[in-house]
């Protein structure tokens, strides 16, 4: 059911698409009524399916569903939608064909609950003709507000106007494209247009009350005398024990989503979350609090908006604002902000989906709103460097290769890592120490370090290439680039329809180091070359340190920006080529002996 169409000249377009949004006030509670009429039309000389659909569950009541006369179907789902989870889908599969070229699907649906109706987005499945967004908003309730995200650059128009008992505020669009759904696009959360209600919490201080009074549960643990000796084994210091803590989450508890209902806001009890083994960000977050609480350190719940919300709570404050919960410690030498989410990272280092990111911290029955550190971009590294010789025939380079990761960059190599088979670890070891065509000869390929409390985790293996060489009469042209970066892949734009998503800010460094014999003569050696980009700087270097004999070859990427729009991707693909141009750049060495 994703995006399916682009243009008119596609075999089944949405003429038209209406969503009417009415405010309602019904013992007391805000309800939003919602109807919605889809129109089809064929295009083509062939018969097509369209699966018209709908989300429904506990706090949106399905009042009606019709489709040309057909049967609506119903299936449990857990679907990626505007802020919670919901559970239930509705939809019809519907036929097109000549004799019946059009046909409409409606649906009516009222959200219970003014604050879990927090986000409507605009986007599309096909192309769409005609899109009208219509709210009305009864006089009274002028504590509704509507405010439009992700406008910017879009043909919206918007029309106000008041009854004598409503406000009614209609958005249009038309010719709307399907909404995209390329590979490494960015968070449509980011990009997307969508509309926010505001009104359901007047400011953060009610929205973190609300949060709050669901915190309070039983946080008693069986057992937890057993628990608390395991952590404090060889910890002397309150930093210490908090790390052990922190550890032992990370690899006791597993991360699952968050679930349908009230456990989408509610954290899971302690005990529960250690007798099951796994639990959600809030579970692992109270988790932690309680086990850090009975040794004495100052934990907080802490409420925070991820990087994939482009607003903050204290502006927008609003369930559609918040959907992540860490915990936050302190001790007298340091302040952490622990997400058990992340299993290999250290306590001390700040994930990025929240740095730089508002967190509404426990203080009593209040908060305090923070703004989390906002680490630079090279304390995620991706670092892979060869140390090479020249073999006596002067053929092969032959050595170490040490490959280095952390922040971020750990989290997201780890995480792949503990997904494989036995075998297909090694693999993947020895396959990252190897040229991305495989033309390297990879052995032993072991870990150093692979402990979520280290800083780094490195593992090394031997090498030998035999393909970087060329020998011509009594010279050796040697290329030092290791081609071993699959974030230097051009970016296919025949298809694209969308920006694309780099995976992370990092600094990914690719060095070789290559000792030279006394009989052989370093005669080349190629300019350096640095381009800056709107998303960071890519360079390459080399260095000939002649009391050492030691050539380097040094090549970095350093993003400092993971998006690339979609207009600039032509522009990043030719600063790829210089930069990989530039990097393939040879040495030249002669051999002394025949001088």
């Amino acid at each position: 059911m994703g995006a399916a169409a682009q243009t008119t000249d596609d075999v089944v377009i949405v003429s038209q698409r209406t969503d009417a949004y009415v405010f309602a006030m019904k013992n007391g509670k805000t309800e939003v009524h919602h109807s919605c009429r889809t129109d089809y039309r064929l295009n083509s000389q062939g018969a097509q399916t369209v699966q018209p659909f709908v989300h429904y569950g506990d706090d949106i009541r399905l009042d009606r569903a019709s489709c040309s006369g057909l049967t609506a179907e119903y299936r449990n789902v857990t679907p990626d939608n505007v802020f919670f989870d919901d559970s239930k889908i509705c939809f019809f599969t519907a036929e097109l064909t000549t004799r019946r070229p059009r046909l409409s699907a409606e649906f009516q649906r009222t959200f219970t609950d003014l604050r879990y109706f927090a986000r409507v987005p605009i986007t599309t499945d096909r192309f769409t003709e005609r899109l009208t967004l219509t709210f009305t908003i009864p006089h009274g309730m002028e504590g509704i507000r509507l405010v439009p995200v992700n406008f910017d650059g879009r043909d919206i128009q918007l029309e106000a106007m008041s009854t004598k008992t409503d406000s009614v505020f209609t958005f249009t669009m038309t010719d709307v494209p399907a909404t995209p759904d390329d590979a490494h696009m960015p968070p449509l959360s980011l990009t997307a247009p969508c509309v926010l209600v505001m009104g359901a919490f007047s400011d953060y201080h009610e929205l973190y009350r609300w949060s709050h009074e669901l915190t309070q549960i039983d946080t008693d643990i069986p057992g937890i005398d057993q628990i608390l000796t395991e952590i404090a084994a060889g910890a002397t210091t309150a930093d210490e024990r908090l790390r052990n803590t922190y550890a032992w989450v990370q690899r006791n508890i597993r991360y699952v989503a968050f679930e349908a209902g009230i456990a989408g806001h509610q954290p899971d009890r302690p005990a529960e979350v250690v007798r099951k083994r796994y639990g959600d960000c809030k579970g692992m977050a109270m988790l932690l609090r309680t086990l850090l609480r009975a040794q004495g350190i100052d934990a907080r719940l802490a409420i925070v908006g991820t990087r994939d919300i482009p607003f903050d709570m204290s502006r927008c404050p609003s369930l559609a604002a918040s959907n992540h919960m860490i915990c936050q410690a302190r001790t007298d030498d340091h302040t952490y902000w622990l997400d058990a989410t992340c299993r290999y990272i250290p306590a001390d280092y700040v994930p990025q989906h929240i740095q730089g990111r508002e967190a509404m911290v426990e203080d009593g029955d209040d908060c305090q709103m923070v703004r989390l550190p906002l680490l630079p971009a090279a304390a995620s590294v991706d670092s892979l460097c060869y140390s090479f010789h020249l073999s006596a025939d002067g053929r092969r380079l032959t050595g170490t290769a040490v490959y280095s990761l952390s922040g971020d960059m750990k989290e997201l190599f780890m995480s792949a890592y503990e997904h494989r088979s036995l075998d297909s670890k090694t693999n993947l070891l020895a396959g990252n120490l190897n040229a991305d065509d495989h033309s390297k000869t990879v052995t032993d390929a072991v870990w150093r370090h692979r402990d979520a409390a280290s800083p780094m985790a490195v593992f090394t293996g031997q090498v030998e290439d035999a393909h970087s060489l060329q020998q011509l009469d009594d010279e050796i042209y040697v290329e030092l680039n290791p081609h071993n970066n699959l974030y230097a892949a051009k970016i296919d734009t025949l298809r694209r329809r969308s920006d694309f998503w780099l995976p992370s800010l990092c600094n990914v460094v690719r060095e070789v180091r290559l000792q030279l014999p006394q009989d052989v003569a370093l005669t080349h050696v190629p300019e350096p070359f640095s381009l800056s980009l709107p998303q960071g700087e890519l360079s390459c270097s080399f260095d000939y340190r002649k009391d050492e004999r030691l050539v380097v070859f040094c090549q970095r990427m350093h993003l400092t920006d993971r998006l690339i729009r979609r207009a600039d991707i032509p522009a990043w693909n030719d600063a790829l080529s210089k930069w990989l141009t530039a990097s393939n750049e040879q040495i030249i060495l002669k051999t002394s002996h025949q001088q």
